[in-house]
């Protein structure tokens, strides 16, 4: 029950490399993604439980909620870059999922410092 898909939405799994002085790193390929799909994607204001839970230290963080249906990558530390259909473009670590009998939503949390 996805009601206004606004944005497309591409998934990324985490994979170790080492970098160019031997350090292991997290790198996420989205020339490759898992997979891509439409969905609603909406600000979401933070209750201080996530706040606390995720480690965020600013309530007016820009998190998105997104609700979707049958995306099979959407799971707690891929990455998920969203690209509105305003053309803003953001990536986003994705929080366990909520799944219903109907529609799947997921918290997406901004990742910082890094480029979409």
């Amino acid at each position: 029950m996805v009601h206004y898909p606004n944005a497309l939405v591409e998934i990324a799994e985490k994979s170790i490399v080492k970098n160019s002085e031997g350090t292991k790193i997290a790198e996420y390929d989205f020339d490759n993604p898992l997979e891509s799909f439409r969905a609603d994607v909406q600000p979401n204001a933070l209750t201080q439980y996530q706040i606390d839970l995720y480690g965020i230290n600013d309530r007016t963080a820009e998190t998105k909620k997104v609700f979707y249906t049958g995306a099979i990558h959407m799971k707690s530390g891929n990455r998920a870059r969203v690209t509105f259909d305003d053309g803003g473009v953001g990536t986003y670590t994705i929080c366990p999922p909520n799944k219903w009998r109907v529609h799947c939503e997921a918290l997406l949390i901004p990742v910082e410092n890094e480029g979409a």
